[in-house]
């Protein structure tokens, strides 16, 4: 067992957390960019994805940190 694997676990999941926030502004600025070229059905299904990964960063906000 290693000595100082203590706060692995909390240290990938604030990786993990960081690398989920670039991803939604990315894609925020990807709808922003080509919301005309996208079917009405298409932005719906991306923003309803969209919320449900930013309620789940304020659903574990200060749970890890």
């Amino acid at each position: 067992m290693p000595r100082h694997g203590g706060n692995k676990d909390k240290n990938e999941d604030l990786k993990k957390l960081e690398l989920t926030l670039r991803n939604i502004h990315k894609n925020e600025q990807f709808l922003a960019e080509n919301a005309g070229e996208l079917t009405p059905h298409q932005l719906k299904d991306v923003k309803a994805h969209l919320s449900s990964k930013i309620k789940h960063l304020e659903e574990t906000d200060g749970t890890i940190k």
